[in-house]
């Protein structure tokens, strides 16, 4: 009997956390997507020059309407990243493409570990 009830609550656990749906993009509305990092002070060029080479493609992709970084003027290592998609599935197909892979590449180990960071997603019009 323990057993089953383990069993139970480990499958109501699963469905419970594997169920959370993303709130669907309604009708007529955009994607925006802003994103706070940090980098390590060595890496301040790295991510600013791969960002803008992943860019020039990027905002060749149907779909994409703004893809831009802002530097904080009171701290160079923090970013804002700041993104506008007509659809959920550009930004999907965005994450798939050749050079967003080459920049995940290039950014790999520059962020700083302690920084929490921030990731907002919000429908527009």
């Amino acid at each position: 009997m323990k057993r089953l009830f383990k069993i139970l609550v480990c499958a109501i656990a699963l469905f419970a956390f594997t169920n959370v749906a993303e709130a669907q993009q309604p009708e007529g509305k955009k994607l925006l997507l802003n994103i706070v990092r940090k980098v390590k002070p060595e890496h301040v060029t790295t991510l600013r020059d791969s960002f803008l080479k992943c860019r020039v493609e990027t905002l060749k992709e149907e779909g994409c309407e703004r893809y831009e970084i802002y530097q904080s003027c009171e701290d160079p290592t923090i970013f804002f990243i700041y993104e506008i998609w007509t659809t959920e599935e550009a930004h999907r197909q965005h994450n798939a493409t050749p050079h967003v892979k080459i920049h995940s590449q290039e950014c790999r180990g520059i962020y700083e570990p302690d920084f929490k960071g921030d990731f907002k997603r919000v429908f527009i019009d």
